[in-house]
């Protein structure tokens, strides 16, 4: 697993940088207007190889991967660049597969910049022009005219530009005839043309998604830049929720695009069966969040984003305009679903060169399935199978030991402790065989976290005790954070230790203690210091449940999973089950929860991937697939499902490799949470009314895999951080503004 650029194309990334930085200036690309097209940019191109990125290099070109051309396409949407430049990559590298002598010349004369040659990417209607980008300055078009591909050269008679949303060189184009002083050739026809134009046609629609994603990035740091400047009430309006929360979930949407399109790119290298459908449905998302995202970064600078004079109008604009190119986008979301569920024979894609970035594990982390895989086949029989649960109540003492006992709890432990000395990679390949076999990890992932936050703080003396407990799988830990009157604002707490010699004395209350009726241990905040800042009088302590003076109370949740209150009256704990410091607690919980928001691999999203299966299945089954809006609402779970697993794995691949953190974790954690709440509402009205009948009843989608999702999802958004903590996060770590929560 390998998510960064290689050095080549970190150097390719910064050269095009700084060239578009100084020839596609705002104040450059305003110039350009109306039109929308700058020669000089359009020269400087041409001479740093842009235009030939994809053309061999016998023909003159760079014969560089597709991957290297989304990271150009990217700063050219960053950029905002006046140039059919994606349309160009597309067509030069069409022309250098002819030997038409009129295609070589005017791919000669591109590639030295002294033609303007673009792409239509939609096919011809008979007797039809079609708008082209580009058109309006473009010397030659390549297109596909019926079944023939066709190479068209300017003719005498100018090409009108067309004023245009985006301010882009735009123009209506025929293709079935040659234009009064110009020309028309036949490149290919048939199932040959079919296939040259469908595979540069994808390719068109990755790049374009690149594009998108590099705009609306821009368009919101230039946003997130403006409040965190701009004061009101005394503050940066970047401080307030209202301003950033809308931009954090912008940029996670603009984040999970540009993970999608390079994981497209790694599909088609890898010949995955699943990249014709990735293609249509990279390019929907990416067009929805741009879309999204320039007219939130608008809206944050008020009445002045209204104004020419500031940028951000220049990407509200291009932003939608670019995405439009083909068509409308939400038909692409169709033909994503169709491929992914009616099969994708027969669609042409393009090459993709080796992309220097790796999606999945390596042979060594994966040695270890088999292991986890047997396990499971062994130990879960059919009446282990019987109890099952996905929450902590499907915790299972003796299994617990089982894997203890097999290295498969905490894998990545030393073996003195029980571990396999198992690396990350390795077990993150454990944790999705947990997912495969179903086996609930609510009380293996929470003890885990709480007994590596000992690791980390405790004492020598609390080490020797808990540890070995926990690592033969006789010990788990609840996590006793949130109080009735603190919610998700954990640093409220008002839970009180006082100290008493050597014990200390603990009276309160916790809400949603989630497993502490099968726990051994609570891992506790409380308040030590009354008089000092709310963030600093905190203490941490690993309490035994079986002390006395402590209750526990069951509450039952809409979705099948008990919580409890739990609650502490005069609880004596002596003090080796302190964990860090006296009113130094803060640091230690934030250890935990950076654990508890660091990703786990591909695991995330694998509920939402059922989801959207489970729905698909069930319109198929109905007769409700015929129904364009079903295909169109299928692949936008489908794309969302695909991103929700990407951010889990770039969330744990930038964890592991100790990368400066950017929002990662925030961004898989919030996206998870609100698309699958999201989707699952909307398949329970799509699925309607067989949607509402829950598992075990005749007729229930998927077994009642939709009506629990449902119920399910509702939670994701509190659990483990509520999702306003989460934008809180995001909006610092990945925009740079300012602390919006106390």
């Amino acid at each position: 697993m390998n998510l960064a650029l290689s050095e080549e194309q970190e150097l390719l990334r910064d050269t095009f940088a700084q060239l578009l930085a100084a020839e596609s200036s705002p104040a450059r690309v305003r110039a350009a207007e109306p039109l929308g097209f700058d020669p000089a940019l359009w020269k400087a191109l041409a001479e740093s190889g842009a235009l030939g990125i994809r053309v061999g290099a016998a023909q003159g070109g760079a014969g560089a991967g597709l991957l290297d051309a989304v990271v150009l396409a990217e700063q050219a949407g960053r950029h905002l660049a006046s140039a059919p430049l994606l349309e160009a990559i597309v067509a030069s590298a069409l022309l250098a597969l002819s030997r038409d002598p009129l295609a070589r010349e005017t791919l000669r004369g591109a590639l030295e910049g002294t033609a303007v040659l673009t792409f239509a990417p939609r096919a011809m209607r008979a007797g039809e022009a079609q708008l082209v980008p580009g058109g309006a300055v473009a010397d030659a078009v390549v297109g596909l005219d019926g079944d023939s591909l066709v190479l068209v050269t300017r003719g005498d008679e100018p090409t009108p530009a067309l004023a245009n949303l985006g301010a882009s060189p735009v123009a209506h184009w025929r293709l079935d005839a040659a234009p009064r002083g110009g020309a028309r050739r036949v490149l290919a026809t048939a199932a040959e043309s079919t296939r040259l134009y469908g595979a540069a046609l994808e390719e068109w629609r990755v790049l374009c998604a690149a594009a998108l994603t590099g705009l609306a990035r821009r368009a919101l740091e230039i946003a997130a830049a403006y409040a965190s400047e701009r004061r009101q009430f005394g503050r940066p309006i970047g401080a307030f929720q209202g301003v950033a929360h809308p931009l954090a979930d912008a940029v996670t949407d603009v984040e999970g695009a540009r993970l999608l399109a390079w994981y497209t790119v790694w599909s088609i290298a890898h010949g995955s069966l699943a990249a014709a459908s990735l293609v249509p449905l990279c390019l929907a998302w990416a067009a929805r969040s741009a879309s999204r995202a320039v007219a939130r970064a608008l809206h944050t600078h008020g009445g002045y984003g209204l104004s020419l004079e500031y940028d951000i109008q220049l990407y509200h604009r291009r932003g939608k305009a670019w995405a439009l190119a083909a068509g409308d986008p939400r038909d692409l979301f169709v033909l994503g679903a169709e491929r992914r569920w009616d099969g994708a024979s027969g669609v042409a894609l393009p090459g993709a060169g080796e992309p220097h970035i790796e999606f999945t594990f390596s042979a060594q982390a994966e040695s270890v399935r088999p292991l986890a895989r047997h396990f499971f086949e062994e130990h879960i029989t059919p009446e282990v199978r019987a109890r099952m649960h996905f929450s902590w109540d499907g915790h299972d003492p003796v299994i617990q030991r089982k894997l203890a006992e097999a290295g498969l709890l905490f894998p990545s432990w030393p073996r003195e402790y029980g571990g396999r000395n198992a690396d990350p990679w390795q077990a993150s390949v454990i944790r999705e065989e947990f997912m495969r076999a179903g086996w609930t990890t609510h009380a293996i992932g929470t003890t885990g976290m709480v007994a590596d936050t000992v690791l980390a703080f405790g004492s020598e003396e609390l080490k020797r005790e808990v540890l070995p407990r926990i690592s033969r799988g006789e010990a788990t830990c609840a996590l006793g954070y949130s109080e009735p009157g603190s919610g998700s604002d954990v640093a409220a707490a008002q839970t009180r230790a006082v100290r008493d010699g050597d014990h200390w004395v603990i009276d309160g209350q916790k809400m949603f203690t989630s497993g502490a009726h099968l726990a051994q241990y609570v891992f506790l905040l409380t308040r030590t210091d009354p008089r000092a800042a709310k963030h600093k009088g905190l203490t941490m302590f690993l309490v035994p449940l079986d002390t006395p003076g402590i209750e526990v109370q069951p509450i039952e949740t809409l979705s099948d999973e008990r919580t409890n209150a739990t609650y502490y009256a005069g609880v004596r704990v002596p003090d080796r089950y302190r964990v860090g410091p006296v009113d130094g607690g803060w640091s230690v919980l934030h250890h935990a929860l950076d654990l508890e928001h660091g990703g786990g691999g591909g695991g995330s999203g694998a509920e939402h991937r059922k989801l959207a299966e489970a729905a698909a299945a069930w319109a198929r089954r109905s007769g409700r697939w015929s129904d364009p809006r079903t295909r169109e609402r299928l692949g936008f779970v489908a794309a969302r499902a695909e991103i929700s697993r990407l951010l889990g794995i770039s969330s744990f691949w930038s964890r592991v490799t100790r990368r400066s953190p950017r929002g990662e974790g925030a961004m898989s954690k919030l996206f998870v949470a609100e698309a699958w709440i999201e989707d699952a509402a909307d398949m329970m009205d799509l699925c309607a009314p067989d949607s509402i009948l829950k598992t075990g009843a005749p007729g229930a989608v998927g077994g009642g895999e939709v009506e629990f999702a449902y119920r399910h999802s509702t939670a994701l958004s509190i659990y483990g951080g509520s999702s306003e903590i989460m934008r809180s996060i995001i909006a610092q770590e990945a925009l740079g503004m300012p602390r919006s929560r106390s």
